[in-house]
C-alpha cells in the first residue's frame, strides 16, 4: 500500500510542474527573438525589456548569454533624457504630463533620467490652467541625460506695425533735394555778400563819399546778386517744406517735436537762415 501512495503521488505532482517550465521557455524564445528584431528597427527602449526577460537565469544558457550581450550593448546605445518644465513664472515644476501622440510618457514629473529611442520626437507638455506646449527633439543614440526642456511663460507678443510705419518713417527723398539745392544757394548768397560788403567797406575807406559810379557799380552788383540768390534759396527751401509735409504721414506727437522747421534770425546789414529739427 505504500508503494502504490508513492507512485500516485509522483504522478499527480508531475503534471502540475511541467505547465510552467515549458511556459517559461516559450517566453525565453520569444524575447530573444524579439530583442534582435527590436534593435534592428531601432526600438531600444523595448529591446531592452525584452533582453532582461530573457537575460534571466531561468532561461536556457545559450539563450541567457546572448541575450545578457546583447543587453550590455543596449544599455551603451540607449539614450536617455531628462525631461524639464517650467511654470508661468519661469520656476520649474513637477506637476506637468507629458505624451508623445496619444501615448502618455509621463504623468507627473520626477527628475529621473528616463530611456529614449534615438530619432525625432515629438513631445507635448501638458499642464492645468495652461495652454499645451510642442518641443520637437532629435535624439541621438549613445547620448546620455539629455536635458528637454518646455516653458508655459507667455512671452510678450510684438507690436503689430501700424499702417503708417509699414509704408515707412524715412524723410521723403524730394524734400531732401530740393532742401539740399535751396541750402547751397544760402551759402552761395552769403559768400558773395560778405564780397559786396568787404568791397564797399573799401570804397568807404578810400574814396566815401566821392566814388565814382565804375568802383561802386560792382558793388550793388555783387549785393543785387546776393539777394537774388537769397530769395531764390529761400523759395526752394520753401517748397522743400510744402514737399515733406505733403509727402510725409500724419506725425505722432512725439514726431512732431523733432520735425525739421525754418527758422530766420536777423543779424547786422542780413540775416540767417536755417533748418531746425531732429533727421
Amino acid at each position: 500500500m505504500k508503494t502504490r501512495a508513492l507512485v500516485f503521488f509522483a504522478a499527480a505532482t508531475i503534471p502540475l510542474v511541467a505547465p510552467a517550465s515549458a511556459t517559461t521557455k516559450k517566453e525565453c524564445v520569444a524575447s530573444y527573438e524579439q530583442t534582435q528584431s527590436l534593435r534592428k528597427e531601432g526600438k531600444l527602449a523595448q529591446a531592452r525589456e525584452a533582453a532582461l526577460v530573457c537575460s534571466d537565469n531561468t532561461c536556457p544558457r545559450v539563450v541567457r548569454g546572448d541575450c545578457a550581450e546583447w543587453l550590455a550593448e543596449i544599455e551603451k546605445s540607449l539614450p536617455t533624457v531628462v525631461i524639464v518644465a517650467r511654470d508661468d513664472k519661469g520656476d520649474e515644476t513637477a506637476d506637468v504630463r507629458v505624451f508623445e501622440g496619444d501615448k502618455l510618457v509621463r504623468d507627473r514629473l520626477d527628475g529621473k533620467a528616463m530611456p529614449m529611442d534615438p530619432g525625432e520626437h515629438v513631445l507635448r507638455f501638458e499642464r492645468d490652467g495652461a495652454e499645451p506646449v510642442t518641443r520637437k527633439v532629435i535624439v541621438h543614440e549613445g547620448d546620455k541625460l539629455v536635458r528637454i526642456e518646455a516653458s508655459f511663460k507667455k512671452e510678450p507678443k510684438a507690436p503689430e506695425p501700424s499702417p503708417e510705419g509699414e509704408k515707412g518713417s524715412g524723410v521723403p527723398i524730394a524734400p531732401i533735394v530740393i532742401g539740399g539745392v535751396g541750402l547751397l544757394g544760402l551759402g552761395a548768397a552769403g559768400v558773395i555778400g560778405l564780397l559786396a560788403l568787404s568791397a564797399k567797406s573799401d570804397l568807404e575807406a578810400s574814396c566815401a563819399p566821392r566814388c565814382t559810379d565804375a568802383a561802386v557799380d560792382p558793388v550793388r552788383t555783387k549785393l543785387l546778386a546776393a539777394d537774388i540768390t537769397a530769395g531764390a534759396s529761400l523759395a526752394l527751401l520753401g517748397a522743400a517744406a510744402v514737399v515733406y509735409f505733403v509727402s510725409k504721414p500724419k506725425p505722432t506727437d512725439e514726431q512732431k517735436s523733432a520735425m525739421p522747421r525754418l527758422e530766420f534770425a536777423p543779424t547786422i546789414g542780413g540775416g540767417f537762415v536755417g533748418l531746425r529739427g531732429t533727421f
